[in-house]
């Protein structure tokens, strides 16, 4: 009967092409004018539970974008990482020319930092790709071209130089050259190291190496597993390694645990969340997993695939990721639900030629552009301010609050199916079970449709049953009556014909 019920599919399909034409005249409305959404250098877009790209509200717009010679400091060259600390001072990894920029919660300059003094001597970064930095302030920089990794104090001064790591477990041809980095609140620094595919490096509080942690399994494909089984030894030294690919960048949540992207295209697990054992729990809730765009672009003749470089945990385990392939951002709840889109490749304010790096000052997100040399700020529109907030109330748990925030997300786009659901569960639990029904199919949720189901029919036989049992009894009667009569009949007939 459920699936009776949920089976409404086509139909339903049609009715949300209608009710498109509403949602954008809405939006229209409420954000102003079409000249000002036509100011946007991307176009918004959403998937359906379809799979189909369907127009959206923007949910980020670009306000501005901070450069090297607007701050008064010389071009940015090759910038390749940025880090936002809790007081919203924001720092610049300009990777090119060896320095850390460092600019206050306004994107206003404060102070830059090339190179340091180790031993009495200058020294300088070689080729740097990642920065974090803690909560008193130092400065953490994976010195990729050096194969080390400085720690500065806030003042710029050296604290530590931390050099390869010396373990029995690593392989005999090891080559350290960190790349990403970072440390969780018990000090544990996590570094990516470029070209191991061993895991996640795993160092203690005092930067002794303890292990790898998260390492990507190995997917082989049916057909090249079959082929090396019959090649001769020549074709199989020419064929790729059947070997895991490596993590290219990571953030630490809330709650300590890491949050990794992939090089790997084409699948599902470009994006994982590592338990303390290493495995991936990233809840995958949604209409389909959190790989970025459904479909594929040819760009000069390639076939490009969304392939996330960066990531950014927000509180309450909102992640945004950055694709690299398609100069977008994509946001995701934390339970797999795609939030949003924004970006794209160009040259405009807004676009990138080579996004490098990801993080969220506030309640803007900041995109480091390496082929642009800038860094972008985006700013929440009255969209992106409801589905945000709606998501957070969800995850305090205040459902009926989230409820009200979700009606504002559906104002302004009434095919936002996350926003039905957020109703439904809201009515689910203030026992509004028939409501929540309709509501959950709206939002094409079969999980949280059942449970609905299963509510309703027991609260409606509840309800209804000294109805029925006394209707059951009145036919139990009745049936008894029609038989005794029957035999009263039966005995009167064969008295008369004795």
């Amino acid at each position: 009967m459920v699936l009776a019920l949920w089976k409404t599919g086509l139909a339903r399909r049609w009715r949300r092409r209608l009710l498109r034409v509403t949602a954008v005249a809405v939006a229209a409305a409420l954000f102003g004018s079409p000249g000002t959404a036509a100011a946007a250098p991307y176009e918004g877009y959403h998937y359906s539970y379809w799979g189909e790209a369907t127009g959206a509200p923007q949910a980020y717009l670009p306000e501005r974008a901070v450069s090297g010679a607007s701050l008064g400091i010389g071009a940015f060259r090759s910038p390749e990482d940025v880090a936002v600390t809790a007081d919203g001072s924001v720092y610049v990894l300009d990777s090119g020319n060896g320095r850390i920029v460092v600019l206050d919660s306004r994107l206003q300059f404060v102070n830059q930092f090339v190179g340091f003094r180790n031993e009495g001597k200058d020294d300088t970064f070689a080729h740097p790709e990642g920065l974090f930095v803690t909560e008193s302030g130092s400065m953490l920089v994976a010195d990729t071209g050096n194969g080390r990794i400085v720690e500065l104090a806030a003042d710029g001064s050296l604290l530590h130089l931390y050099g390869a790591p010396q373990s029995d477990v690593l392989r005999g041809n090891f080559s350290y050259h960190p790349r990403k980095i970072a440390m969780d609140k018990a000090k544990r620094l996590y570094v990516i190291g470029k070209g191991v595919i061993d895991g996640i490096m795993e160092f203690d509080a005092d930067g002794v190496f303890q292990s790898f942690t998260g390492t990507n399994p190995v997917r082989v494909n049916f057909a090249d597993y079959m082929w090396k089984r019959i090649s001769t030894t020549a074709q199989r030294e020419q064929m790729t390694l059947f070997v895991p690919l490596e993590f290219n960048n990571l953030d630490v949540g809330e709650e300590g645990f890491l949050y990794t992207t992939t090089s790997k295209m084409l699948s599902t697990d470009k994006i994982q969340k590592l338990s303390p054992k290493g495995g991936n729990i990233l809840k995958k809730q949604g209409f389909s997993p959190p790989t970025g765009d459904k479909q594929l672009a040819i760009v000069d003749g390639k076939l490009i695939d969304s392939l996330f470089i960066d990531i950014d945990v927000a509180p309450g385990g909102t992640y945004s990721a950055l694709d690299s392939g398609k100069g977008r951002v994509f946001t995701y709840s934390d339970e797999g639900d795609l939030l949003y889109i924004f970006g794209g490749l160009g040259k405009m304010t807004g676009t990138f030629q080579s996004p490098a790096a990801l993080e969220r000052v506030g309640d803007r997100l900041l995109v480091l552009d390496r082929g642009t040399a800038q860094l972008h700020v985006f700013a929440p529109t009255l969209f992106g301010n409801a589905v945000n907030r709606a998501i957070a109330l969800h995850g305090e748990g205040k459902e009926d609050e989230a409820a009200r925030a979700w009606e504002q997300v559906l104002r302004l786009d009434a095919n936002y199916e996350i926003a039905y659901t957020g109703i439904g569960k809201s009515l689910l639990r203030q026992g509004r079970n028939k409501e929540a029904m309709a509501y959950f199919k709206l939002g094409y949720n079969r999980e949280y449709y059942s449970k609905a189901y299963a509510r309703y029919r027991k609260d409606y036989m509840r309800e209804h049953f000294d109805a029925y049992m006394t209707g059951l009894l009145l036919a139990v009667l009745a049936a008894l009556a029609a038989v005794f009569a029957r035999k009263y009949r039966r005995r009167r007939l064969t008295d008369h014909a004795g």
